[in-house]
């Protein structure tokens, strides 16, 4: 591997475990409530108090959606940066793993929709450059008009419907499905499954062409060595404060619309068309960021601990989500789903991230990859190499 092919590796590696620690933040809130209740504060509480009220907007300003961009893009980038190595990808096990986290812990994981995109991905990287940049664009792009599309419906629908109406949750509804997560998750195993097969449909139909799309974006990034600086500086700091100075604003006033008790359909497009573009943004402006941050070795540590995430990041990802299913419904009787407010959630996850971080240095101190990456490479090679140091 030569210098380049390490500069690129290294930043794709940090960048891979602030997305993993940002993770931990964005998905919370879908573990621990009703899943139109993590972007919807009224349907968590009826009265927020200030607290509760800054913490979700911190939330749904500056993590939710874009650090799922993030790892999809990332995704690309490792796969790219693995194949030219010659190490096989493992996606068909990888594609299995993410069905069995869906199906038996938790329904919104990316793994499976990732792996299926990037088994068509690969062979088109034989594509010439611009083939498969007008591929990518238009894929992304027509996801994006595809999301935009079912967001505009909302614009023809009366405001006399509320909420529980234009979703089907109202607080009976919500009650009972709080009260089946309490009582345990693998209690209703055949509805869990049921949902997974619903979410990954709508993956697959209305979310997979951006999906492959944007692992085309990561693969194309490591051609151009985004990742390992080799941009100027100063069109980089450019088009990231252009990137944060447009998506930060759009992403906060999105997020102020979507507390508004006074519910009114025909004018919740607004709020979300600018979530949808406001993550794009908000992506790319942090992806600049770090970049920079490496390359002026900016807070050189942190970054140290990143790398080692960045090392295991699939298995903290499943970590995540098997421990999360855990805590807030794996219990019958402690479960803490539809129990914690925002305030508290956002202190949860705090404690979590320290939890996670030590676990991160623990697991890289004793082994040498991720028990998941360890497993997944040996079954892609059919040889399992010394886990322990």
């Amino acid at each position: 591997m030569d210098a380049g092919d390490e500069g690129e590796e290294a930043g794709i590696l940090i960048m891979l475990g602030v997305t993993v620690f940002g993770l931990l933040f964005a998905n919370l809130p879908g573990f621990a409530h009703v899943w139109a209740a993590a972007d919807l504060l009224p349907l968590q509480t009826e009265i927020p108090g200030p607290l509760d009220s800054l913490a979700w907007w911190a939330g749904q300003t500056f993590v939710a959606w874009v650090f799922n961009i993030l790892l999809i893009v990332l995704f690309g980038s490792a796969l790219a940066l693995r194949e030219g190595s010659g190490d096989k990808p493992g996606l068909g096990w990888l594609c299995l793993l993410g069905l069995g986290l869906a199906y038996l812990f938790w329904h919104g994981e990316l793994l499976t929709v990732m792996a299926l995109a990037a088994m068509i991905a690969l062979p088109m990287r034989a594509l010439p450059p611009v083939t498969r940049w007008v591929s990518l664009v238009a894929l992304i792009g027509g996801t994006v008009l595809i999301v935009l599309a079912g967001i505009g419906i909302t614009a023809l629908l009366p405001d006399t419907m509320g909420l529980p109406d234009l979703l089907g949750l109202d607080d009976a509804r919500i009650a009972a499905i709080e009260a089946a997560h309490q009582s345990g998750f693998w209690s209703h195993l055949p509805h869990n499954m049921a949902t997974a097969l619903q979410f990954h449909l709508v993956e697959f139909f209305f979310l997979g062409g951006g999906v492959l799309g944007l692992i085309l974006l990561g693969m194309e990034l490591v051609e151009r060595g985004f990742w390992g600086g080799r941009w100027p500086v100063m069109p980089l700091v450019i088009s990231a404060a252009i990137a944060l100075g447009i998506g930060l604003p759009l992403s906060g006033w999105s997020a102020v619309q979507a507390m508004s008790v006074a519910f009114a359909p025909s004018q919740a497009w607004e709020g979300l068309m600018a979530r949808a573009f406001a993550a794009l943004l908000l992506a790319y402006g942090y992806a600049a960021l770090v970049v920079l941050a490496i390359r002026f070795r900016i807070a050189e540590p942190v970054q140290l601990l990143f790398i080692r995430a960045g090392h295991l990041w699939l298995s903290v990802h499943v970590g995540q989500i098997i421990v999360l299913t855990l805590l807030f419904s794996g219990v019958p009787g402690l479960a803490l789903f539809g129990r914690l407010d925002p305030a508290a959630l956002f202190a949860f996850g705090v404690v979590l991230t320290g939890v996670q971080a030590g676990a991160v240095w623990l697991t890289d101190r004793y082994l040498r990859s991720g028990p998941v990456e360890w497993l997944l490479d040996g079954l892609a090679n059919r040889g399992f190499a010394r886990l322990r140091r």
